[in-house]
């Protein structure tokens, strides 16, 4: 399933911490995690597969252009239990996900608001939502449209790429990094740091006159009305306890951003160019989380500098670079391991 080598206790470990956090909610939560697991299925299994089959088609027109289909299914028949595999583990891993979210509050009730909005005021000298409402209103709908649209659908579209075209430490590094932005900032920081959010802030806490007309002027931007949709759709829940898919509430750290800034660390593995596009998108969504309300500043520099730090301690694990090495570098490299090799066969073949 992975190359076989020095990634093998490492892939072992992966398997066994990812089974494990899934066994956790089903043990904990047996109830809820089922009832979860048959919606998220419903909703996200077909376009994690579709996806997955796109891009098989893509990599199958890349490798032979002449004869796609017959790479296909090629490519099909000697990885399908890796295709399989992560066809299974996003909805399965959601669902653990949220699982364990919708249980946050019970497991320690939502208190750390007031300090992280202080922290706010410290790190900028005011609320930092005064400073994103400068831009014109009209501009929300961008931020809207990446937020609630692109957000998702990138998310969806680079774990697909993951398991069809990264292999090896490549794609352990993604998976790892998968795993520590869901497990440890989106599971573990958010119940030790339990919060709801600008956003939600008056509805959980009292003297909060701040927050309030923060949460009118949110939902009362024509621009942005998904975010008065779904705020409506995840109180609502939390209220009545329901379990529905993409439920429960946590501000602190923002997954959001999390996994913004791991797209664009993948974008930079890629090209130069894409990293471009990356760290904007990156800087968007922060951007964003703070505009809507569903997150505080610090929360997003927080997701930020942690993913960062850890893909760069794991890609020194796996000795994987940052970023492609510029084509002028790739040919002095060439140039220099030719002419090694040029010496080496002069240094044996002179006699004596």
């Amino acid at each position: 399933m992975f190359q076989a080598g020095g990634q093998d206790l490492s892939c072992a470990l992966l398997l066994a911490s990812s089974f494990a956090y899934i066994l956790l909610a089903l043990v904990i939560y047996p109830h809820h995690f089922n009832v979860l697991l048959v919606t998220t299925f419903r909703q996200s299994f077909g376009a994690v597969f579709l996806l997955m089959i796109i891009a098989l088609s893509m990599r199958a027109i890349w490798l032979q252009p002449r004869a796609p289909f017959q790479m296909l299914v090629t490519i099909a028949r000697k990885e399908w239990n890796l295709l399989l595999l992560g066809s299974l583990t996003f909805p399965i891993g959601l669902t653990t996900y949220t699982t364990f979210k919708i249980n946050l509050p019970a497991i320690v009730p939502f208190y750390a608001d007031p300090f992280i909005a202080q922290v706010d005021i410290f790190l900028h000298g005011r609320r930092p939502w005064d400073m994103v409402y400068l831009i014109p209103e009209q501009s929300a709908s961008l931020i809207d449209f990446f937020y609630t649209r692109v957000w998702p659908g990138l998310l969806l579209a680079v774990y697909a790429l993951a398991f069809v075209i990264l292999r090896g430490p490549s794609l352990l590094r993604y998976l790892w990094s998968l795993l520590f932005v869901y497990l440890v900032l989106g599971g573990v920081v958010a119940t030790v740091c339990a919060s709801v959010g600008p956003i939600f802030y008056s509805d959980f806490y009292q003297g909060s006159a701040d927050f309030l007309t923060l949460k009118e002027r949110i939902l009362g931007n024509p621009y942005i009305g998904d975010v008065a949709i779904y705020s409506r759709y995840l109180l609502e829940n939390y209220r009545s306890a329901d379990l529905a898919f993409g439920t429960g509430i946590s501000a602190f750290p923002s997954v959001h951003v999390a996994v913004a800034v791991l797209t664009a660390w993948i974008f930079t593995s890629v090209s130069r160019a894409l990293a471009v596009v990356g760290w904007f998108y990156a800087a968007v969504i922060e951007f964003g989380s703070i505009y809507t309300g569903w997150h505080y500043a610090v929360g997003g520099y927080t997701s930020a500098i942690a993913v960062s730090l850890f893909w760069l301690a794991i890609s020194r694990f796996y000795q994987l670079p940052l970023m492609p090495q510029r084509r002028s570098a790739q040919r002095v490299d060439a140039a220099s391991a030719s002419a090694t090799g040029r010496c080496c066969v002069r240094k044996r073949l002179k006699p004596g």
